[in-house]
């Protein structure tokens, strides 16, 4: 696997590079397919999760393509103070590296029809690699129906996820972002183990090795063990973040021999669900303060617009203000705007939020891919 190498390595520190062949407008933002958060994501390193997450947060809303590859600056994703540029370069080479090779596979419910496609495209003449600083990535024009328009997705901004040092807590700060609505995540012990690359061990071929007794080999095979290597480090990680939770193991109910109980599921619970503030970045956001600028206007509660926008969205949320500007002049005036405004916003949250659960719970009764 080639990669286009840099000119001059003899610098010890990261400096701005030169030489993009456009700019790239970060939103900071990324919205990614439940099909994607939800799947037997094989683990990789921190920094290939970044360069992923950079290339996302660039498509927008309004794309109805790929673009045909995807460029950034090292500096975007090596975070760490004092990191040499000889360090920097090999971290970054290793996880296009693993980029390269990863592959999603799709299989149908009924298990009839299966294919494989890589995440990544070496096809092209323009190259997957990085030169003078500058990273370029090209995404599979084959998987473009999970990254352009998509209709089921969860979000998350990129100031703390970009920070994280623990592919466990990417993983958790991803998850839990599709349940900021209900702020309690409740998997069992193998549904946790899937989404956590912690179930049967497989060969190259894909066939799960087993021990000499012919059980199925697993990864932290004993549950505890399971909690402290994958869930301990993410609970400090996140907890400076609004992804900060608290967690229980949740025991088997029925128990017909004595004994210590069986630990079946986890419980993950959200500290910060129902504050009832507006986050901060919402504000810096103009689009975003514009909306909560109008519905502050109407007398709607910010507990309410922290509860309930981010479900809502702000184009349904712009033509509900629309609506209720076009009653001003009309018999139907709304004369209580605190009553009635909140009324209707709250329902219309609610309404998109049983939706949002609903939708979760079907991916995840049937991913798309492993």
């Amino acid at each position: 696997m080639a990669f286009v190498k840099m000119e001059d390595k003899r610098s010890t520190q990261l400096v701005l590079p030169l030489g993009l062949t456009y700019e790239p407008k970060h939103k900071d933002l990324v919205k990614q397919h439940w099909n994607v958060t939800f799947a037997r994501q094989g683990r990789m390193s921190v920094t290939a999760k970044r360069i992923m997450a950079r290339v996302i947060d660039q498509i927008r809303d309004d794309d109805f393509k790929l673009r045909p590859y995807y460029q950034f600056r090292i500096v975007d994703i090596i975070t760490d103070a004092g990191i040499t540029k000889e360090t920097a370069y090999k971290e970054v080479q290793g996880a296009l590296r693993e980029l390269l090779a990863a592959i999603w596979e799709f299989e149908s419910l009924d298990g009839s029809e299966w294919f494989a496609r890589h995440l990544l495209d070496s096809t092209k003449e323009r190259a997957v690699g990085y030169k003078d600083g500058i990273i370029t990535v090209l995404l599979n024009p084959q998987l473009e129906p999970y990254f352009i328009q998509i209709a089921h997705y969860s979000t998350y901004q990129l100031n703390n996820y970009m920070g994280l040092k623990s592919w466990y807590s990417m993983r958790f700060f991803e998850i839990l972002s599709a349940f900021r609505d209900t702020g309690v995540w409740c998997p069992t012990v193998e549904q946790y183990r899937q989404l956590m690359d912690c179930s049967e061990e497989k060969d190259k071929r894909g066939k799960v090795k087993r021990d000499k007794d012919g059980n199925p080999k697993m990864k932290y095979p004993d549950t505890r063990d399971l909690i402290n290597r994958t869930i301990t480090e993410p609970l400090e990680e996140l907890a400076g973040t609004a992804l900060a939770f608290d967690f229980e193991p949740v025991y088997e109910t029925a128990r017909m021999t004595r004994g210590r109980k069986k630990i079946t599921g986890f419980k993950f619970t959200l500290k910060r669900k129902q504050d009832g503030k507006i986050p901060e970045y919402w504000l810096q956001n103009a689009v975003v303060s514009q909306v909560v600028a109008g519905l502050r206007a109407w007398k709607v509660t910010d507990k309410n617009i922290a509860l309930y926008l981010e479900d809502i969205g702000t184009k349904a949320a712009n033509k509900l203000l629309y609506n209720w500007q076009l009653k001003e002049n009309t018999d139907d005036r709304i004369n209580d705007r605190v009553k009635y405004c909140n009324a209707v916003f709250v329902r219309m949250g609610k309404a998109a939020q049983e939706q949002l659960k609903q939708e979760v719970q079907a991916v995840l009764n049937g991913t798309a891919f492993k």
